[in-house]
């Protein structure tokens, strides 16, 4: 837990995104036409994981640093790029396919809500008063559910809530004029 949670632990996890999406962003003509297939990137980052189920037990650490976070930022600039391609793969497709956007429409939401809910329902000293102690091993998938429908509800009536939206556009907007542009792409 210690890259995972530490601030400058994780700073170079957090460097290879950025740079992972400036690479993207910068690509030329040449760079948008070269393709990868995002599925081999995608297979590598998790198979990476596999490591940790080896006699040898890998430290986690090591191998979401090492591979996990660079091959998986691979994938996602394959990906980006083949999503522009006149003829994506079929693996580009598949996620893009209706069913999975939807559910990647509610990702950001699960990822704000999961944690506090698991500390509710599965930390001792917060289940506890609550509930008299911990959930069980068996309310997992129940936790699940709750998780699922509670980012539905926050995604559609908070994200997409034309209010908050616009709230946000009037502060992007004002941290663009207190920046005096220096965040925008020059050549």
């Amino acid at each position: 837990n210690m890259t995972r949670f530490h601030p400058i632990a994780a700073l170079m996890e957090m460097t290879t995104g950025v740079v992972a999406a400036r690479t993207v962003m910068l690509d030329t003509e040449a760079d948008k036409k070269r393709r990868e297939e995002p599925l081999i990137y995608f297979a590598a980052a998790y198979g990476s994981l596999l490591l940790r189920a080896t006699p040898y037990d890998f430290n986690d650490g090591l191998i979401r640093s090492a591979l996990f976070v660079p091959l998986y930022s691979r994938f996602l600039a394959s990906l980006h790029r083949d999503c522009h391609a006149e003829t994506p793969s079929p693996f580009t497709q598949l996620l893009r396919s209706g069913p999975l956007n939807q559910l990647g429409s509610l990702t950001f939401s699960m990822f704000v809500l999961h944690a506090p809910l698991a500390q509710l329902f599965f930390k001792k000293s917060v289940a506890t008063p609550v509930f008299g102690g911990p959930m069980p091993r068996s309310f997992f998938p129940v936790y699940l559910l709750i998780v699922f429908l509670a980012s539905g509800l926050v995604n559609e009536g908070f994200i997409k809530n034309d209010f908050v939206q616009q709230m946000a556009s009037s502060a992007a907007k004002r941290m663009a004029t207190l920046t005096k542009g220096m965040l925008q792409d020059t050549d």
